[in-house]
């Protein structure tokens, strides 16, 4: 398992500009940022093989949660309160809003893919579980495996 502590960010689509006769299509400078980000620490800390052939990605995102889960409810506060945030600290409360999941997954594929040192392309990616859950601690965790 690899651990990228960074906190998820999806990918953002592209922007478009119009002025007078010129159109000029940007990628947001804040995703540059944080796929330059995860691509650096792969590069530093990845001490995994290179894959070229069939894989299999499993991947959590730890997301950051809002402060009506991630705030500790008072003693008299509702039992479905005290519920939430119990699996909330247990990491067991899924993440049901946006982003959605492929574009977590497409952000954190193309910084990979960037690394160069992980895989040749993400298209060799044959199986994939990925999930999203609430956590005090926002990070990504993959596994990658070799299919036969």
């Amino acid at each position: 398992m690899f651990l990228i502590p960074f906190e998820p960010k999806p990918q953002s689509r592209p922007r478009a500009t119009i002025r007078g006769r010129h159109a000029a299509v940007y990628e947001d400078p804040k995703m540059m940022k944080w796929r330059k980000q995860v691509t650096d620490y792969i590069k530093e800390n990845y001490d995994g093989r290179y894959f070229d052939g069939a894989i299999c990605v499993r991947v959590t995102f730890y997301m950051r949660a809002p402060q009506n889960v991630s705030k500790k409810p008072p003693e008299r506060a509702k039992d479905k309160a005290k519920q939430l945030y119990s699996k909330y600290i247990s990491r067991l409360l899924w993440h049901v809003k946006k982003p959605d999941l492929d574009n977590l997954i497409k952000s954190l594929f193309d910084s990979i893919s960037k690394s160069e040192i992980v895989w040749s392309d993400d298209n060799i990616v044959c199986d994939l579980r990925a999930r999203k859950l609430y956590s005090p601690n926002p990070r990504i965790e993959i596994e990658i495996e070799e299919l036969e």
